[in-house]
């Protein structure tokens, strides 16, 4: 019987990791006033515009820097300025007109006074993820030889898009607001899933708010959300990845001269992707009793997630500082956070890193200081999953407090956004070359002993005879072999 030989493309669609960078935001913060002292500096980035290479990533990012300082009579002040970057990266997974996104992340800031300016050096740590696109020609069907089929669940990248929405918050002072100095916000969230046209999310605005009223004061809001992000093709069953941030902060001072109200709007961007669980059959195997049969085969893995986990843990740390007289901490501003370390391990998941926080500090003799604090953190939490993969780390809700002379205790809730991720395999026969006819054995007995690690499939191809004329005469190999079990079989002439 002449063997026929159907085939079928299949394509999955996934997301991976093409590279990471650095760029160097690098500002000059004229003061009208001059500078005797800076007392505070903290910024953010945002990405506007990414756009693949072959072997690159073209990357717009928006820095914003703000800087809390007392000019050359002691009086405080504040500024604030932002640097566009627009740089080519070296990613070695791009290529050209890849869809590819971007996560962007402050880890580490300086500063110093020239003059009459102040300069800020920010780094920013950049991870691109590329959307790609794989395809197989697979052998479908084969009539005239034995195949074996194997059913697998793939989960394939259908779609995704980016919605926004704004937050406020409004603060009454109780008293004069006679500056603003510094606010800021971040976003984490804490449960995100797909409904029938949209996604549904969940978490929280952290906003910080830094103003003068004689002395330096600080104010921090926790504002919740639950918000339907508009994304076409959402169907309640997919498996959703989200990543948040904040894409703009405004701040309006109203209220009386002496009664001051501080409104604060902050604009939320969240980026979502889609995936959808496919199920493929594919040919993996064939062979043929009457004719040899060579068989090319390919197999190729993916990465792909399973779900979203979000963990919210609280962490203290002390810091040895050289002030003497420090009497309290009036503000406590988060400049970066830096997330070292991640792994998982007996049901564990670690997490270990490094909040770097500007402490100003009011001393006995009512003089304005300020100190840099690194906290290092390190903490587990129970996530049996194995492969799991960061997308955000959060720092809000600080609290600072001097302990003893020359200590000072800070603690901030530090939450982290996670995707859960498996390895699925996509495999088949990809080609199949007839050669010639068998020699077929018409008559006696022949007697298999099964291997180790031996199927029933492989002792068909061994005895050149189909696994049901197999079981037919011996019955137990139906309900599975094991190693050392002797397989008779009866070969008749016809």
């Amino acid at each position: 019987m002449a063997i026929q030989i159907s085939e079928n493309d299949v394509t999955v669609k996934y997301v991976e990791n093409v590279g990471k960078g650095q760029l160097a935001a690098e500002c000059n913060i004229s003061c009208q006033n001059g500078v005797s002292k800076i007392y505070c500096v903290s910024g953010g980035c945002n990405v506007k515009s990414v756009t693949a290479l072959d072997r690159a990533v073209n990357v717009a990012c928006e820095v914003t820097t703000r800087v809390i300082y007392a000019d050359v009579s002691g009086a405080v002040d504040s500024a604030d300025y932002v640097t566009e970057i627009t740089e080519t990266v070296a990613a070695e997974g791009a290529l050209a007109d890849m869809p590819v996104s971007c996560r962007c992340s402050i880890s580490d800031i300086r500063s110093e006074t020239v003059g009459s300016a102040i300069k800020v050096q920010s780094v920013v740590d950049l991870i691109f993820e590329g959307e790609s696109e794989y395809t197989a020609s697979l052998v479908s069907e084969v009539q005239g030889a034995l195949t074996r089929t194997q059913e697998s669940e793939l989960i394939n990248l259908k779609g995704g898009g980016t919605d926004s929405f704004t937050e406020s918050e409004e603060f009454e002072s109780g008293g004069k607001i006679s500056k603003i100095l510094s606010y800021g916000a971040e976003v984490l969230l804490s449960s995100v899933r797909a409904e029938e046209g949209s996604v549904y999310a969940e978490g929280e605005v952290w906003m910080q708010l830094v103003y003068d009223d004689g002395g330096i004061c600080s104010k921090q809001f926790s504002h919740p959300f639950a918000q339907q992000l508009m994304i076409g093709g959402a169907k309640a069953d997919d498996i959703v990845t989200a990543s948040a941030g904040v894409k703009a902060v405004s701040i309006l001072l109203t209220g009386s001269e002496d009664e001051g109200v501080a409104v604060m709007d902050v604009t939320v961007g969240v980026d979502v992707r889609l995936f959808e669980t496919v199920a493929v059959e594919t040919v993996t195997d064939v062979f043929s009793p009457a004719a040899e049969l060579e068989v090319t085969s390919m197999s190729k893995t993916f990465t792909v997630p399973e779900g979203m986990k979000f963990v919210n843990k609280r962490v203290c740390g002390n810091a040895d500082v050289e002030v003497e007289g420090m009497r309290r901490i009036s503000a406590g501003v988060p400049s970066y956070a830096v997330l070292s370390n991640l792994y998982a391990d007996g049901g564990k998941l670690t997490a270990e890193g490094v909040i770097s926080v500007c402490e100003i500090y009011e001393t006995d003799g009512g003089e304005t200081g300020s100190v840099g604090v690194d906290i290092p953190f390190s903490f587990t939490c129970d996530i049996k999953d194995e492969d799991i993969r960061c997308t955000g780390v959060t720092v809000t809700d600080i609290v600072s407090r001097v302990r003893r002379e020359g200590e000072i205790e800070v603690c901030a809730n530090v939450a982290l956004q996670l995707v859960s991720c498996s390895v699925k395999e996509l495999k088949g026969v990809t080609h199949i070359e007839v050669g010639q006819e068998r020699e077929t054995d018409l008559g006696g007995i022949s007697v298999y002993t099964v291997g180790g690690d031996e199927t029933l499939w492989d002792v068909a191809k061994a005895l050149n005879m189909s696994e049901r004329d197999i079981i037919e005469q011996n019955e137990f190999a139906g309900k599975g072999i094991k190693e050392g079990d002797r397989i008779v079989v009866f070969r008749c002439v016809s």
